[in-house]
């Protein structure tokens, strides 16, 4: 994959994302605030930007986007007016253009800051990156979806997995669920979904010390794991948190076999280029 991003570069507002599945044929996904607008094929001596026919539709419906289905040369003219038109198109709408689900807005300038080298979220001393293949977002699957009132066996996806590095110099796994802005639903019982379910596969399934090495540790998984479960909320929906907190603190065990989970919420506000945390979601309630 590192070989494979090498062969193009990225172009703002475009951004490339990894998913583990695409991963293994070099297929690259290329979103516009989060929403995907085509894929990039990397051959042995080419890259081709290629648009399925529900690429097109949707770039059509949301984007107003004229190239066609097909595949082009990324180095192409045809390329160069796809990615023109993204540019101008973010402009116009003051980095919010209307995405077909605003949680990928969201989730897209959440990645943007966490990627920073310093200033993130207007925090100081924040230190938090995504895990990234080839420096790509990762997008990870999981074989347990929390989008529903109970947990299933389905298609699921963590929305963003990063790692922390805490004041006490330790760097933990850091699972984020986020809500569109003025929004909640269960987005604490989400995030403790998916932050058992990686609990599980890193403790209980065979890859588990492949999967740890690939979300960037060189060491062996340590005895005991502090999995972080981050919401991503505004902050007219504190209180929704709180009472979602404490029935979660009723219901559920957060020590699981000599492993844990600590809840967080993160309370943001979205700007036109970037997102605003009211404070640091890992430090102590004063």
């Amino acid at each position: 994959m590192r070989q494979a991003r090498s062969q193009f570069h990225q172009w703002d507002p475009l951004r490339v994302y990894v998913s583990v599945t695409k991963a293994k044929s070099s297929l690259f996904s290329l979103r516009f605030f989060g929403q995907e607008v085509a894929e990039l094929v990397v051959g042995d001596r080419n890259v081709t930007l290629r648009l399925s026919k529900q690429h097109n539709k949707n770039n059509v419906k949301w984007f107003r986007s004229t190239l066609d289905t097909g595949n082009y040369d990324w180095s192409g003219q045809e390329a160069r007016e796809f990615r023109e038109h993204f540019k101008k198109l973010a402009l116009s709408e003051r980095g919010r253009p209307l995405v077909k689900m605003i949680e990928h807005r969201i989730e897209s300038k959440f990645i943007q800051e966490m990627l920073k080298g310093s200033g993130k979220f207007g925090v100081p001393g924040l230190e938090i990156q995504p895990v990234t293949i080839a420096g790509c977002p990762l997008q990870l699957p999981v074989p347990i979806s929390a989008s529903g009132k109970e947990p299933k066996e389905d298609h699921g996806h963590i929305d963003i997995l990063a790692r922390h590095r805490g004041k006490d110099d330790r760097t933990r796994l850091s699972v984020w669920e986020l809500k569109k802005p003025h929004t909640y639903g269960r987005p604490a019982s989400q995030a403790y979904i998916y932050a058992a379910t990686l609990l599980y596969i890193l403790r209980q399934t065979k890859r588990g010390p492949a999967w740890y090495r690939l979300f960037g540790y060189r060491s062996s998984i340590p005895k005991r794991l502090e999995i972080e479960a981050v919401v991503g909320v505004t902050s007219d929906q504190e209180k929704k948190f709180i009472q979602e907190e404490t029935e979660l603190g009723r219901s559920t065990s957060f020590q699981i076999e000599g492993d844990s989970i600590q809840l967080y919420a993160a309370y943001y506000e979205e700007k036109d280029q970037s997102i605003e945390l009211e404070h640091d979601p890992f430090r102590e309630s004063p």
